[in-house]
């Protein structure tokens, strides 16, 4: 295929290409105009690639991203597994994921040694050139260059720190928001960041050095305001609290008293407050300073105090005290306190979910089955009004009566489950149904489908039960396109007619009521979806062309179905 990493952006290509490495690219095959795969990320995407020749006609997937009108990291992926693979022995299974990410390795391996046989052949003068130029041109590189190379002076670190700075205002807004688009490069670049430097400095024994720049990389990603959908923040906290560890390692007990004092005068107020719980694991887990310890109880103890006496007013004083008492705990076995010493200190807090679920897992350790359920089933009560938390209990009592073979308790745990608290998934439904008859399942499931409120899982069930007709009649009554979108796949071979016209129903619909070109776009992407219906290609023209009529005088939208090829 020829320049097909034209279509992306550079950040979308490395992902894809990190997707492809890691082997979330699955089942892929050949199809008559081109390709077909899925990719496994937080949900599985269906990919296809329509080729004209050897250049790319058309790319679709159903991931959000792409449902906008952008070309997105699935896509990118499944091209590089084209690119990479021989298609038909990855069909047939011999390409797994261990095989994808050897053939990714051996490609980069390749690349690398290519580049050190360039290296070598440049003159030296030739190559210090090329260095300066490229240090003028990148901070960060001068940066490496002066962490590995330079003198220790107090620079340094400015330098450092104003890269940090520099990587959230290049990834936020005027208000200093780091939005989904952003969100994955700068935490990437901030990790960068670490991994490049804080190991050098502490090869250098610069460890004031790598300590505080590891701060300033914690107080940034702790205090910026970001849609963290993907998680970055904790992957970047993560990576502070790994060099927070080298460093102490490599400290002495002077500089180690640094690093606990830092702590104890940042912890409450350096960043935002769940990633102080961040700070006060690695006080907890890394400090093998038995005095700090005490010092962290008699602490723990003043805020448990003032926590009580706010929590009848205040639920979040609440959840904190109960975190402040776990914490506590935790400090006590770090401590050699006696088991029995801890258990009566817990038992002044039974009024708290956590402890009684530390109570279960030590009944759990022990093999006391019976007295694990009987906590659990006493915490069922306490918190009947907490259908988070009791929906939890009962799914621990499923497992314990799986586990014992208590067949009697574990069916009638599962009826109350499926019946009584929200079910996010099909799994306690399956249970149920493996140990009914046919007749008792039939009974449950239409029970279970005729309540209200359980839209979600009905529709898993549904097709679960492969009742596809009343899946689309229920799917035709709600009238949400972004429920049919996600069982097209299934439906279109059953009834590729009614699928096809709910879809024309629907961009015909909101063609009237819509008024920019985001919309624009996304009824473009459904457009193209007609297409590949039967007679579908000449009734997304003829859509096209009416809206050409009848709205000519909306630019944007007759710039996008341009754009398209309508």
């Amino acid at each position: 295929m020829k320049n097909w990493q034209e279509y992306f952006l550079p950040r979308i290509l490395e992902r894809g290409w990190n997707y492809y490495k890691d082997g979330a690219v699955q089942s892929l095959t050949t199809t008559p105009t081109g390709y077909r795969a899925t990719v496994s990320g937080t949900e599985d995407y269906e990919v296809e690639i329509e080729l004209n020749g050897d250049e790319i006609a058309e790319m679709y997937c159903d991931c959000p991203y792409a449902d906008d009108g952008n070309y997105c990291k699935h896509m990118a992926a499944v091209l590089y597994a084209v690119e990479e693979e021989d298609v038909e022995v990855f069909a047939s299974g011999n390409c797994g994921k261990s095989a994808q990410a050897d053939k990714a390795k051996k490609s980069k391996n390749k690349k690398e040694d290519q580049i050190q046989e360039i290296v070598a052949s440049i003159p030296e003068e030739e190559l210090r050139g090329i260095i300066m130029s490229l240090a003028r041109q990148d901070a960060s590189f001068c940066n490496t260059l002066l962490t590995k190379y330079g003198p220790r002076d107090p620079m340094m670190l400015v330098r450092l720190e104003k890269e940090v700075d520099e990587i959230g205002w290049r990834h936020s807004d005027q208000s200093g928001f780091v939005d989904y688009e952003e969100a994955y490069d700068y935490a990437c670049e901030l990790q960068d960041v670490l991994y490049e430097h804080v190991p050098e400095l502490i090869g250098r024994n610069c460890l004031k050095e790598a300590f505080e720049l590891t701060n300033h990389v914690f107080h940034e990603i702790g205090t910026r305001d970001m849609d963290d959908s993907d998680g970055g923040t904790m992957e970047v906290a993560g990576a502070c609290y790994e060099m927070w560890r080298r460093i102490l390692d490599a400290s002495d007990e002077r500089e180690e008293e640094e690093m606990i004092r830092w702590f104890q005068e940042h912890r409450k107020w350096y960043v935002l407050d769940y990633l102080q719980d961040v700070m006060e694991e690695f006080m907890i887990s890394e400090f093998g300073n038995e005095e700090l310890l005490h010092e962290q109880l008699w602490d723990l103890d003043g805020q448990i105090r003032e926590l009580e006496q706010s929590m009848d007013k205040d639920w979040y004083a609440g959840y904190q005290c109960e975190e402040a008492v776990l914490r506590r705990i935790s400090i006590m076995e770090r401590l050699g306190y006696s088991r029995q010493d801890i258990r009566t200190y817990r038992d002044q807090y039974r009024q708290f979910s956590g402890i009684r679920m530390q109570e279960v897992r030590e009944y759990q350790q022990d093999r006391d089955y019976d007295k694990a359920a009987e906590v659990l089933r006493e915490s069922k009560e306490l918190d009947k009004d907490k259908c988070g938390l009791v929906s939890d209990y009962s799914q621990k009592l499923i497992d314990i009566y799986e586990r014992t073979g208590d067949q009697v308790s574990y069916r009638k745990e599962l009826l109350w489950n499926v019946f009584h608290c929200g079910q996010s998934g099909l799994e306690c439904l399956l249970k149920l149904k493996s140990v009914c008859t046919e007749q008792e399942w039939n009974g449950y499931r239409e029970k279970y489908l005729e309540q209200s409120g359980r839209e979600p899982v009905k529709f898993m069930l549904l097709e679960h039960e492969k009742l596809y007709g009343r899946l689309l009649a229920e799917i035709e009554r709600e009238g949400w396109i972004s429920r049919l979108d996600q069982y097209e796949k299934v439906l279109k071979e059953h009834f590729p007619e009614r699928v096809r016209d709910m879809y024309i129903r629907y961009v015909q619909s909101q063609a009237e009521r819509t008024s920019y070109r985001k919309m624009y776009k996304e009824l473009v992407v459904y457009l193209k979806k007609i297409k590949r219906y039967p007679d579908g290609e000449k009734m997304a023209r003829k859509i096209a062309d009416e809206w050409k009529q009848k709205y000519r005088r909306r630019s944007a939208m007759m710039d996008e179905l341009g754009r398209a090829g309508f």
